[in-house]
C-alpha cells in the first residue's frame, strides 16, 4: 500500500483514487456481514439544487465480525451556485441515541460549512485508521458504525453530490476493509456508465456537474491517480458551441521546474459540436494541463451552450472518472 496522507483537510479524491485503482483485492469473502438493515443500499444522490436534502438509512463506519471488520462509507461534495456566501448545515441523526460522534456529540451531529460564491467543497464521513493521524474533522470514529439520517440545509439553494454509498468491505484488518469498501464494484460500475449527469440551472444558464477530480503525480497516492472526463451530446440539428468552465474547490499544481505551488482559479474552454454529435474530452486535454507536473484538486463544471435551443432537454452532459496512472511522485496535495 502506498503512503498515507499525513495532513488535515484530506480530500474525497483519496477515496475516489482507490476506487479507480481497484483496491478491493483485500476483501475477505468469509467475513460475516452485519444485520440486513446495515447492508449496502442503492445509490442516493441528487442533481437538482435545493435548500434541503434529507437522506435516510445511511451508513458510515465499521462493524466487528467474527472474522474481522465490515465497513461501508459515503462522501459528499457541495456547490454554491449563488452570487453570495452560503452556509450549509450538515446534520446526522443516529438510529442509536447513545452513538458518540468523533467530536463528542451524542446522538446528533451538526457541522456548519461555509461556501464562497460559485465555489464548493468536498468532505468525508468515516475516519479510517489510515487517516487517523491527520486528525480530520470527520464525524465517525474508526471503530464505530453510524446508521441513520443525514441532512443538509441552507437558506438558499445549493447542489449536493453524494457519492453512491460504497459496497461492503470485509477483511481481518480494519484499514484493508475500508479500502475494500471504496474499491468495490458498486461505485466503479456507477462511474463506468457516466454516473453523474449535468443538470440545467436556469439562473446560471448552464449545465452544472457538481463534482470533478484530477489527481496526478501526487506523492501520497503514487502510482495511483484519477481523472475527470466530460461527455457532451448535442441533440439539436445545428452546430452548438459549449463554454466549459472548471471551478476548482482547492489545490492546483506543483511545477518541478520552478518548484512553485500554483493554485488554480476558474478556467474556460470551448467545445463545438455538429448537430447530433457527441464527444468525450478529458479535462487535462481540454485545459492543456501539462502532464509533467503534480495536480491535485476537486471542483465542478459549468457547461453553457451558445444557443438557447440547446438548453434543457436538448443537450446531455455527464461526468466520467477514469484511471490515471501517475508517472513520478512530485509533490503532496495542498489546500
Amino acid at each position: 500500500m502506498g503512503k498515507r496522507p499525513a495532513r488535515t483537510g484530506l480530500p474525497l479524491a483519496a477515496l475516489t483514487a482507490c476506487l479507480i485503482a481497484g483496491w478491493a483485492t483485500w476483501a475477505s469473502p468469509g467475513a460475516q456481514s452485519p444485520p440486513r438493515t446495515e447492508r449496502a443500499r442503492s445509490p442516493r444522490y441528487s442533481h437538482q439544487k435545493r435548500t434541503r436534502f434529507c437522506l435516510r438509512n445511511m451508513r458510515s463506519g465499521a462493524v466487528k465480525t467474527e472474522t474481522g471488520w465490515n465497513v461501508q462509507d459515503f462522501a459528499l461534495s457541495l456547490f454554491n451556485p449563488n452570487a453570495e456566501k452560503l452556509t450549509v448545515t450538515w446534520t446526522m441523526v443516529s438510529s442509536d441515541p447513545a452513538f458518540v460522534f468523533a467530536n463528542g456529540q451524542i446522538g446528533r451531529y451538526t457541522k456548519l460549512i461555509d461556501l464562497a460564491p460559485l465555489s464548493g467543497t468536498t468532505d468525508n464521513v468515516y475516519i479510517s485508521p489510515a487517516f487517523e493521524a491527520a486528525k480530520p474533522a470527520w464525524p465517525v470514529s474508526p471503530q464505530t458504525n453510524f446508521t441513520g439520517t443525514v441532512e443538509f440545509t441552507s437558506p438558499k439553494p445549493f447542489y449536493l453530490y453524494l457519492l453512491p454509498p460504497t459496497g461492503i468491505g470485509e477483511s481481518p484488518d480494519l484499514t484493508k476493509a475500508y479500502f475494500a469498501a471504496w474499491g468495490s464494484p458498486q461505485g466503479g460500475d456507477y462511474y463506468a456508465h457516466g454516473g453523474l449527469r449535468g443538470v440545467w440551472d436556469r439562473d446560471l444558464r448552464a449545465f452544472v456537474i457538481p463534482y470533478t477530480i484530477y489527481w496526478h503525480n501526487e506523492t501520497n497516492w503514487y502510482p495511483y491517480g484519477c481523472c475527470s472526463a466530460v461527455t457532451v451530446r448535442n441533440h439539436t440539428d445545428r452546430p452548438v458551441t459549449y463554454t466549459v468552465t472548471h471551478i476548482p474547490y482547492y489545490g492546483g499544481y506543483y511545477d518541478p521546474q520552478t518548484e512553485e505551488e500554483v493554485r488554480l482559479g476558474p478556467q474556460e474552454a470551448q467545445i463545438t459540436l455538429r448537430g447530433g454529435e457527441e464527444r468525450q474530452v478529458r479535462l487535462p486535454e481540454l485545459y492543456d494541463w501539462v502532464p509533467d507536473r503534480m495536480y491535485a484538486f476537486e471542483g465542478c463544471l459549468l457547461v453553457s451552450p451558445d444557443k438557447a435551443e440547446a438548453a434543457v432537454g436538448r443537450t446531455t452532459v455527464q461526468l466520467s472518472i477514469l484511471g490515471n496512472a501517475s508517472e513520478t511522485p512530485l509533490h503532496a496535495v495542498f489546500r
